[in-house]
């Protein structure tokens, strides 16, 4: 994948952590923004689809209590003829 070179401005302290983390895990400024960016787009990407998932969740409930009230209504009524 081609790299590009972008600008952005971050505040002096973050910067600092930035590069205090980096000479930690012995790696690049831009190596260590490369993965916090993965990250959090992984992150984000997970939260939108816990999001789907959830509403889906919900509307399948509402559909399944709609199945149940109907077969209880038809229930009642079969129980009419069984005695």
């Amino acid at each position: 994948m081609k790299a590009e070179h972008i600008n952005i401005t971050i505040p002096s302290d973050l910067r600092d952590a930035v590069d205090h983390q980096a000479r930690r895990e012995r790696t690049r400024r831009s190596t260590l923004i490369q993965k916090a960016v993965r990250v959090y787009l992984g992150l984000s990407r997970k939260r939108a689809l816990r999001t789907l998932l959830k509403e889906g969740y919900a509307e399948l409930g509402f559909e399944a209590k709609q199945l149940e009230n109907e077969f209880a209504r038809l229930d009642a009524e079969s129980l009419k003829y069984a005695d």
